[in-house]
């Protein structure tokens, strides 16, 4: 299996070398954290590479997502425009926002109609958009996943998605995808967490530190040979990601 770069050189080398493709890299961070950024961070360097992003989103309308995101100088809308990224939009599809978007999918659904429908989202998006790239899909955030249809229904919806994965990796010739989650810890239980840790093959944990811009960051797990856990300082300065 191939070898993905983030083109972060200080995480390459701290992951054993990048991101296996078709792994999942879970991120988690506390309530104060701003380590949810590595994400796009990663996303916007893959996509400078030729890869599509694919945003999952579950917890916040387009607008306040995207300025969250001014803060590293990623602008979704932007990307979505120039068609580099793509957004199956959950928050809307409960909701009822209505975008107009053409790179953001969503549909009327509901805990019990959500994965189906998710699943032909995204067959839509690979057929319209993705094609022959490599998707980088980022969940935000598998806790506003379990918030919405609950977490044990949340679990099940992953396990079934990863079985729907494995056989598309055997049977589909196409280039395999990362997939980033993100999750803030201080919103779903310990049981959660464990269960979605066990479904990924790498993991970084932050933590922010009362009175100070450094968090610390914890590579926990990383399936490479040449890996070993190491903690790191991350901190953003002037829109720029640092991990020293």
């Amino acid at each position: 299996m191939e070898l993905i770069k983030t083109n972060i050189p200080s995480l390459d080398e701290t992951l054993g070398g990048g991101l296996i493709e078709d792994s999942i890299l879970l991120i988690t961070y506390d309530t104060y954290s701003q380590g949810w950024t590595l994400a796009f961070e990663i996303l916007r360097n893959r996509i400078e590479e030729g890869d599509f992003g694919v945003i999952i989103n579950s917890v916040v309308p387009l607008s306040m997502l995207n300025l969250e995101l001014k803060r590293i100088k990623f602008d979704l809308f932007e990307e979505g425009e120039k068609n580099r990224l793509g957004v199956i939009d959950i928050f809307a599809s409960f909701y009822g926002i209505e975008y107009q978007q053409p790179y953001v999918f969503y549909e009327k659904m509901d805990p019990e109609t959500y994965l189906p429908k998710f699943m032909a989202i995204y067959r839509r998006m690979l057929e319209k958009q993705i094609k022959d790239k490599r998707p980088i899909g980022i969940q935000v955030t598998a806790d506003g996943f379990a918030f919405l249809i609950g977490e044990e229904a949340e679990i099940r919806n992953l396990q079934k998605n990863l079985a729907a994965k494995e056989n598309a990796r055997i049977y589909e010739k196409r280039k395999r995808p990362i997939n980033i989650t993100l999750l803030n810890r201080d919103r779903v239980s310990q049981r959660f967490l464990s269960w979605i840790s066990l479904y990924s093959q790498y993991q970084i944990d932050f933590s922010s530190q009362e009175g100070q811009v450094e968090e610390k960051m914890f590579i926990r797990k990383s399936p490479l040979p040449k890996f070993k856990p190491t903690t790191r300082i991350f901190k953003l300065e002037n829109g720029k990601i640092k991990i020293i």
